[in-house]
């Protein structure tokens, strides 16, 4: 891997210490992983660690270090931090951009998002260990209630994932976000409780804390996130990392939807009669109270 990606119109393209670590992260070794964490943890400050600092703080070895900077497409680590310094797009959709300019620059292309949606979905699923996705699966179904919470780009996620379980569970209550105050909803939070929380790059700062009182509480915390969450990711009970690359100066939700669809499916499974008698006994309501249209109504669909 070249350290500064591949050569494109006799440019080289520059990629950002995160659009690699996206690249390469389900391929990495635990050890691997701790470090490439520790990287994301500490990218803005990078100049500030050698090599060994950050080693000993992920509890790897320096030869670990080594290899890991060298399969990131760097020759040294040097070289690393003199990029990091450059960057000036760190925690922006533009962060893990392959190629910036390009991607300003392109015309965009319909088969090169669905490539990117599809490859995102793919290396999201393949690093996602199968007992965290069922231990998320079976504290939904138990739980007394569950608190969904978006935060920034986060936000319609969580009304999507709020319109799924509320088909299934009784008690799903979705925290009202740029009020100023969580302390309502957070004191509510019990034993029982399942507090799901969807915050991607950019994550407000007291979010650690939210997640920490939420477990002293007794809930099982989960975190629907990217590759960069570092504090918050330490807080959370179970975290869901997603890989957000896009071809565009946006981030790709397309992988954070799938791990929704895929929980609100296993949760349904899972429940068997019960959600089936809920999801049926809404399906009737709906007929009877929303000003809906359905093939079934005069006139056929609007």
């Amino acid at each position: 891997m070249r350290s500064s990606g591949s050569p494109e119109g006799g440019q080289k393209v520059k990629r950002s210490l995160e659009a690699r670590i996206y690249a390469i992260y389900s391929t990495l070794t635990p050890a691997e992983k701790r470090l490439a964490d520790i990287l994301l943890q500490y990218q803005m400050d990078l100049p500030s660690y050698t090599a060994g600092e950050l080693a000993d703080r992920a509890h790897v070895s320096k030869a670990t270090a080594a290899r890991l900077i060298r399969t990131l497409g760097y020759k040294t680590y040097p070289e690393a931090k003199r990029q990091i310094r450059e960057d000036q797009h760190w925690g922006s959709p533009r962060a893990g951009l392959q190629g910036e300019s390009e991607a300003f620059a392109k015309k965009p292309s319909i088969a090169t998002t669905v490539q990117m949606d599809l490859d995102n979905i793919r290396a999201t699923a393949e690093g996602l260990p199968p007992e965290t996705l069922e231990a998320v699966s079976n504290a939904i179904v138990s739980a007394r209630r569950v608190w969904i919470m978006g935060l920034r780009s986060g936000y319609g996620l969580a009304h999507q994932a709020a319109h799924y379980f509320t088909l299934m569970k009784n008690d799903v209550q979705v925290i009202p976000v740029g009020g100023g105050s969580y302390s309502h909803e957070i004191a509510s939070i019990d034993k029982g409780d399942v507090l799901l929380v969807i915050a991607f790059r950019r994550r407000p700062r007291l979010l650690p804390t939210i997640l920490k009182e939420a477990r002293a509480a007794g809930a099982t915390t989960v975190l629907i996130t990217d590759l960069s969450a570092s504090a918050s990711a330490k807080a959370a009970e179970h975290v869901l990392r997603c890989r957000c690359q896009s071809p565009s100066p946006f981030n790709s939700f397309s992988a954070a939807l799938t791990i929704i669809n895929y929980l609100a499916w296993s949760v349904a499974t899972a429940m068997g009669d019960a959600s089936l008698k809920r999801y049926e006994r809404i399906d009737w309501l709906v007929k009877r109270l929303d000003d809906v249209s359905t093939p079934q109504t005069p006139g056929g669909p609007v």
